[in-house]
Order: structure tokens, then sequence, then C-alpha cells
């Protein structure tokens, strides 16, 4: 019985592997904001499901909800995470705003 359910219900196409699951570097979007030194809660998809996740911010700077996030490091349940505007460049320093 053992050998047939082991051929029916394995696999061997989908092999689970752990960088699939790494959560350095996956993009998210903030679904909880952060207050300033505090704790809220993004949203991500990884391995085709989407999945939630306790965060803080890297630098301890609040981060509003519906911002773009890319997790930095990963401890304890809890993702760092910085906006990704940050890590992109997009974002337009304050000095060169300034007419």
């Amino acid at each position: 019985m053992f050998l047939f359910l082991s051929k029916v219900l394995t696999s061997e196409e989908e092999d689970m592997d752990p960088a699939d699951y790494e959560m350095v570097g996956v993009l998210g979007r903030m679904s909880i904001s952060i207050r300033e030194g505090g704790t809220g809660e993004i949203i991500y998809s990884q391995a085709g499901t989407r999945r939630v996740c306790g965060a803080r911010s890297e630098s301890g700077q609040p981060i509003p909800k519906g911002v773009e996030i890319v997790v930095t490091r990963y401890e304890r349940g809890i993702a760092y995470v910085r906006p990704w505007t940050e890590m992109s460049g997009d974002e337009v320093p304050a000095e060169s705003t300034a007419p």
C-alpha cells in the first residue's frame, strides 16, 4: 500500500528548493503601516502563494500602508524592510527639489 501511494502522490518534478523560500530580496507591499520604531505587516507572493509577515523598518523610520518594499533581512519571524524607491534610486533627493 505504501509503495502504491508513494508512486501516486509524489512527483519527481516538484522537489522543494530552500532558495525558493528565501526572504531576503522579496518584493512586497505594506498592508499595515510601520510607525517609527514599530512593527507593521507586509503582503508578498512566494512559491505561487500570497503570504503575510510581520515587518519592521530597517532604518527605524515609518513606512506608510501601500508602499512597495524590499526585504533586506529576516530574523525570528520578522522581516526588516526598506521602501523599493530607496533601493531602486527612484527617490528624488530633498536638496535637488529646492529652487
